[in-house]
């Protein structure tokens, strides 16, 4: 019966184990709950046989700590460092909350660590205290926007800046060192000094666990920064183009009143033609009320303002789209694509008046892992362009952060499925 009720707990211990960097860190618990529940199947029948053979528990943990990370890369996480990330958040703040509960229960009942780990009864205790405790942290995590997304954007990049993957991968080792630190010290003999190197450890723990909350703060403010740069740039595309219109207005206003002037009414009508100033301004039509609701705030101010761009330059931006969840996009994925929709946004506004001055920008995310973009437009891109245009160079870009493209400009029709970080 004792085998039972410990195989029943170890499952569920796993489970919260995997759950809490998943949440935490801000992946989709739709699309990885069946490789979690895998993963703690098989890690509580690893973890109860482990236990039941003659190895000791020092080598017992350093074996379910590879178990664990090589579960976790094949079935969670698409590179190594993600997956040593994943395991070692779980592993490590598993084990400090067990840590607190038990010095909690320790203090109060006034019992030896060594023999109140091995009492099946108190064990149990812990082991529950600590499930509980990490589901409801787990799913208060996940419905809230309290997740380390942007740790999550640079472990699951395509590529990543070296000071940032020492770094991680620093604080991913301490953290199992710390582990191993915990089951050393909680599993040693009685000593005078034994509080102290718990309370120690515990606050190396904290410590430890808290430099993945610090790295999130700064890639944060990084991003904050980037995105304030890519809307002041965009303001100052408006702002130029308003410049330019006014500009132009001035010059129609004071040719029209020379012509009135020389009392050449007759050539108004004409020359308000001849430059379309007759043309009604085109309208700005509105995202799709249905499509609205599941773009985060960076992707959707990103539409309405080039939406607003176009309309400024006679581009009309058509925006569609099917997405049944919620669609979250990269900074730098946003950037590359911004400068691409720049660069057919300008190519368009020189095109001659007969040209249908339309871009459809269609979002497509029926895959689970991936988000599809797709730019149309009647508009043919000759072979040699305007030296400034960059769309080229935004679209290796966007190779190189994982992006499938595929492209036609005879007329445009470009395809862009990125991977979702």
């Amino acid at each position: 019966m004792n085998i039972i009720i410990t195989l029943i707990l170890s499952f569920f211990e796993w489970v919260c184990l995997f759950l809490f960097p998943i949440m935490i860190l801000g992946y989709s618990w739709k699309r990885h709950y069946k490789a979690i529940i895998s993963s703690a199947g098989i890690m509580s029948v690893l973890s109860l046989s482990l236990h039941h053979s003659s190895i000791s528990i020092t080598y017992i943990i350093i074996l379910q700590i590879i178990s664990a990370f090589l579960l976790v890369r094949w079935l969670l996480a698409n590179k190594i460092l993600e997956a040593f990330v994943i395991t070692s958040i779980g592993y490590g703040f598993y084990i400090f909350i067990q840590m607190i509960f038990m010095e909690i229960l320790v203090r109060a009942f006034q019992l030896d660590h060594f023999i109140f780990f091995f009492i099946f009864f108190n064990k149990t205790t812990i082991q529950l205290l600590t499930i509980l405790f990490l589901f409801v942290i787990s799913m208060i995590v996940r419905f809230s926007t309290y997740q380390l997304n942007e740790v999550r954007f640079i472990i699951k990049g395509p590529r990543m800046n070296k000071k940032y993957r020492i770094l991680i991968t620093l604080i991913a080792i301490s953290t199992v060192a710390f582990i191993y630190l915990t089951a050393y010290t909680l599993l040693s003999e009685e000593s005078p000094n034994k509080q102290l190197v718990i309370l120690l450890v515990m606050v190396l723990g904290f410590i430890i666990l808290s430099f993945y909350l610090f790295l999130h703060i700064q890639f944060q403010k990084q991003q904050i920064l980037e995105a304030k740069q890519l809307f002041l740039d965009q303001e100052q595309q408006i702002i130029d183009r308003v410049e330019n219109l006014k500009e132009e207005s001035i010059q129609h206003f004071q040719a029209i009143l020379k012509l009135t002037e020389r009392q050449a009414y007759d050539l108004i009508p004409d020359y308000i033609e001849a430059n379309h100033l007759d043309k009604a301004p085109s309208k700005l039509s509105f995202v799709d009320q249905n499509l609205s609701p599941q773009l985060d705030e960076l992707l959707y101010i990103f539409l309405i303002n080039k939406r607003k761009l176009g309309q400024l330059f006679g581009v009309s931006i058509e925006v569609s789209g099917e997405v049944h969840q919620e669609v979250s996009i990269s900074l730098q994925q946003i950037v590359c694509i911004s400068r691409v929709m720049d660069d057919f946004i300008y190519m368009l506004f020189q095109a001659s008046e007969e040209q249908d001055k339309t871009i459809h920008f269609h979002i497509d995310m029926r895959e689970e892992e991936s988000i599809a973009f797709t730019i149309t437009s009647p508009f043919h891109i000759e072979e040699k362009v305007d030296e400034s245009i960059s769309y080229y160079d935004a679209l290796i870009q966007l190779k190189h952060l994982g992006a499938v493209i595929q492209s036609d400009f005879q007329p445009i029709n470009l395809s862009i499925r990125s991977p979702i970080l």
